[in-house]
């Protein structure tokens, strides 16, 4: 008779060593997985700020583009054009004939001349965001009729204005006159924080807009 040989069997100390290998693996691809998904989530957020940028330049543009003045005594004080740059973040309200595509133009009806601001303000998670401001032009804000706000813009780290100087023929950071309108704007809008220096913004967006000519009255 042939002698049996003794059954295959791993030992305790192969089975710990395999439990820590597996563990080891697991670990490495659930830190893998875990670095693809932030990954795609910073990516998804860095797209969406750089989406809400464009819009927020865009909404700037097309109100000084139609803004107006009129330096008529009885109604002067409804057309100022105000632009702050005095503090960290600029300010800017004009009155302006706004068509019907511009953001919240469907809750004013035929109010196409409104006043429209535009700044920066603390949100509900106490970043800095760029708010648009909406009443009709002639009628007076109140309880009644409050401004409607729209946030364009999330985590505003940059948002200056400069002004084009016929006069000193070059840019210019600020512009006191409220009964006209300057020749060019330049705006600059940074949002979120550069990886590397989170003093600059991840993303800006810069335009030149030259305002209407005969937009006085």
């Amino acid at each position: 008779m042939l002698p049996v040989s003794p059954r295959s069997a791993f030992t305790l100390l192969e089975i710990v060593v395999a439990i820590a290998l597996f563990s080891f693996i697991m670990m490495g691809v659930v830190a893998s997985w875990q670095a693809i998904v932030k990954g795609t989530d910073a990516g998804r957020k860095a797209a969406a700020a750089a989406q809400r940028a464009r819009v927020s330049i865009k909404a700037l543009q097309d109100a000084l583009t139609c803004a107006e003045v009129n330096n008529d005594a009885s109604v002067i004080q409804y057309y100022a054009f105000i632009a702050d740059t005095s503090t960290k973040f600029a300010s800017l309200s004009v009155a302006a004939r706004l068509p019907a595509e511009f953001p919240g133009s469907g809750l004013f009806g035929d109010n196409v001349m409104r006043r429209v601001t535009f700044d920066v303000e603390k949100g509900p998670d106490n970043e800095d965001d760029l708010v648009m401001n909406q009443s009709p032009l002639l009628m007076v804000t109140s309880d009644s009729y409050p401004p409607y706000p729209i946030t364009l813009a999330r985590d505003v780290t940059m948002f200056n204005m400069e002004f084009w100087s016929p006069k000193e023929n070059d840019w210019v950071t600020e512009f006191i006159a409220t009964n006209e309108l300057p020749v060019m704007i330049r705006m600059t809008l940074g949002v979120g924080r550069s990886a590397t220096d989170p003093t600059l913004p991840y993303e800006w967006v810069q335009r030149v807009v030259a305002l209407p000519v005969g937009a006085h009255r």
